[in-house]
């Protein structure tokens, strides 16, 4: 298994959130600094810092699983995760589906939120990103801290929510070259998700890549708040 679908936007994001950047291993290292990623059904989950710092206490359903293996102390450069595998977490904590949540898009364990890096077998945006009917507003944000810059209009995060759920997820021909944008989806529990956007390529970090509507509508909310 792969060790991160948006591992290049996971690690930007990371560093832009105060964060010390995790970096996967190299040939070269000695010393290992993993993403904080669990895997769990062929899906890769990793932390989500700013929910994780909300104080908030979420409500679990059922067991979805447990840490068969623990990365750091263990594994070496070359290790090939696998589904049980955490980067930190002990070996033995539980895995929870969170209440309100599908399990495709966010998981609990050890009282952190695991947010979905990679999407296993998804066909659609749609079948991970459970955000339907939960968005509060869709935010443009700084490059070098992640400060607000711009709110999408209404009209226009309807229309971009209900246009990204229906994009096909892809595993290959992701490019990320050029200007990146950095967004955040606002979700009505106070939560946020955040992805990245490549307007030279259209690639957007949720494993897919925008069609032209969403293109426009990026285009335009840039321009309106001198993006």
């Amino acid at each position: 298994m792969k060790k991160g679908l948006f591992l290049i936007g996971v690690l930007l994001l990371a560093s832009c959130s105060g964060k010390p950047a995790q970096m996967l291993p190299s040939s070269q290292s000695s010393v290992i600094d993993w993403v904080d990623f669990v895997n769990w059904n062929d899906t890769t989950y990793t932390a989500n810092y700013e929910t994780n710092e909300m104080d908030k206490v979420w409500k679990t359903e059922r067991v979805l699983g447990e840490v068969t293996y623990t990365l750091d102390g263990h594994a070496g450069a070359n290790h090939t995760s696998k589904n049980g595998d955490a980067a930190y977490l002990p070996k033995g904590t539980k895995l929870y589906e969170i209440k309100g949540y599908d399990p495709a898009f966010r998981i609990l364990a050890n009282d952190k939120i695991y947010e979905v890096s990679e999407a296993g077998k998804a066909e659609k945006v749609e079948d991970f990103l459970d955000i339907e009917g939960k968005v509060n507003r869709v935010i443009l944000q700084s490059e070098e801290d992640l400060s607000f810059i711009g709110e999408f209009s209404e009209v226009h995060t309807k229309e971009f929510i209900d246009e990204l759920l229906l994009l096909p997820y892809e595993e290959a021909g992701r490019t990320t070259e050029g200007k990146r944008v950095f967004f955040g989806i606002e979700l009505t529990d106070g939560s946020m998700t955040r992805s990245l956007y490549w307007p030279e390529t259209g690639y957007i970090n949720y494993g897919t890549t925008a069609s032209e509507r969403l293109k426009e509508i990026f285009e335009a909310e840039m321009k309106a708040s001198n993006y």
